[in-house]
């Protein structure tokens, strides 16, 4: 198949259906011999979700839509919703990944239904929005009423308070699948899809079919033989280059913003703590190094909850942007949808420089200033009722040593500032001594001075500051230490 991706947890069906034992999810992969029937191309991205909006409000509703990039290949990736098929109530949600090129395509999906009681999360959510603001326009075409309705509920921001919901399954799923997902080098090799000059007109699918366990959005071509992968592992994301100047393009008729260019492939890549105007970058496993041009205006998105979110265990999450080497940018990634459906908070112009130069960058003043940072990012999360890990970029999974946790909780009635660390810092380590714990009342100063102390127990870690990222979650259940 030309699609690779994570299979960990799901048990296969056939060779092309996977399920997860767990939720009863569904994952397919397709491919399709046949000049793709997308109605429009995906740099025309706002044709595009008009049309796709309009098709599946007959049988549903799309939520969202998006030109990604999966292992480098423009693709698209919609989320939608269509009633259960012979049930009164429910909604089975779908998260897909179609990647088009001239002549054939392949078609990544996962299908979760609601279980047992159904609509908990729109009765709780439609009481906190209010039932006037529920039902909205949708964002892609304010003149559809479809089948169901675009409401506030589905918005991406109110999925951590729904974990087990199947919207938020497929999100998840579908955030780990642009993480680690993997196209045939022989399928993108094939020439791209181009797509009609202006948006077409589609007829709507069909119903699902009634034997079938989930809905599925049934596509207009029948798949073919699977072509052959390169292979059937997920694979991780590509190295990057340095990036060298480039000649200057034309200069265009008006001034742009800097960018990458349409077709550009980008990583997504994991930030860790800037530094002295130098930024860490992880690509996979690999940490890289990047001069910022305006270090402020990255540091105004970045660690605020504002940013695109990837999982790295159940609760803990890391910000994520897109790094496009060519163009020397980062992408930064709205987490949630803005109001005209955009994905793209800013664009933020680096240049790759070595790690010895990013560690010509540090010295105690700017290492203070960069932890002063951390304290500040730490006032945010508990503003939103989270906390933040400082810890090495390489952990992965659950909170392992060594890391600072940064918690403001409620305790006896008081609302307390608690920092701790593993291990516990010698006795001579400023502000520690010996202790592995420290809280106090829950004061601006107080929360944010948890970044120096970060950095104080960081220095017995013999691991370089640049290799450290931070990690949200929400509020442990902490006791301070000799209350």
């Amino acid at each position: 198949m030309p699609i690779a991706f994570d299979t960990t947890g799901l048990h296969p069906q056939d060779s092309a259906t996977w399920v997860n034992p767990a939720t009863g999810d569904r994952v397919s992969l397709q491919y399709f011999d046949l000049v793709p029937d997308l109605p429009a191309p995906l740099e025309d991205l706002a044709g595009l979700r008009h049309a796709l909006a309009v098709v599946y409000a007959e049988s549903g509703c799309l939520i969202e839509a998006h030109a990604v990039l999966l292992g480098g290949v423009p693709a698209l990736f919609q989320v939608l919703k269509l009633p259960i098929p012979d049930q009164p109530s429910g909604q089975v949600f779908v998260a897909s990944f179609t990647v088009p090129r001239a002549g054939s395509s392949a078609v990544l999906m996962v299908q979760a239904a609601e279980r047992g009681t159904t609509g908990v999360r729109e009765a709780v959510l439609a009481a906190r929005v209010g039932f006037d603001r529920w039902v909205l326009p949708h964002p892609y075409a304010p003149e559809v009423r479809g089948r169901l309705p675009f409401h506030a509920g589905d918005d991406p921001r109110f999925d951590q308070e729904f974990a087990d919901h199947p919207l938020t399954r497929v999100r998840a799923w579908a955030h780990h699948v642009i993480r680690t997902g993997a196209v045939d080098p022989r399928f993108a090799a094939l020439p791209p899809f181009p797509g009609p000059r202006r948006p077409a007109p589609r007829q709507a699918p069909p119903a699902p079919h009634p034997a079938a366990p989930h809905p599925v959005p049934p596509p207009a071509q029948q798949p073919a033989e699977p072509q052959p992968s390169a292979s059937a592992a997920p694979a991780a994301p590509p190295e990057p280059e340095p990036a060298s100047p480039a000649p200057a393009p034309p200069a265009p008729p008006a001034p742009a913003a800097p960018g990458p260019a349409v077709g550009s492939t980008l990583t997504t890549v994991v930030p860790g703590i800037p530094i002295g105007g130098y930024l860490p970058l992880w690509v996979g496993s690999e940490c890289t190094f990047w001069r910022m041009e305006e270090p402020a205006e990255v540091l105004d998105l970045l660690g605020r909850g504002l940013l695109a979110r990837t999982p790295l265990a159940e609760g803990r999450f890391r910000d994520l942007v897109a790094l496009d080497p060519d163009s020397s940018t980062a992408v930064l990634l709205n987490r949630y949808r803005s109001d005209d459906g955009g994905v793209a908070a800013g664009v933020a112009r680096l240049t790759r420089v070595s790690g010895q130069e990013a560690d010509r960058g540090m010295d105690r003043t700017t290492l203070v200033d960069a932890f002063q940072w951390v304290g500040r990012v730490s006032a945010a999360a508990a503003g939103r009722g989270e906390c933040v890990a400082v810890e090495p970029g390489r952990h992965e999974g659950g909170l392992q040593e060594p890391y600072v946790l940064m918690v403001v909780q409620e305790y006896g009635g008081q609302a307390l500032s608690v920092v701790q660390t593993a291990p516990t810092p010698p006795a001579e380590v400023p502000m520690w001594e010996g202790r592995a714990s420290l809280n106090g009342p829950a004061t601006p100063e107080s929360i944010a001075s948890g970044g120096l102390l970060a950095m104080y127990a960081m220095d017995t870690w013999g691991i370089h500051p640049l290799h450290l990222c931070l990690t949200f979650a929400p509020l442990p259940d902490l006791v301070p230490a000799g209350s």
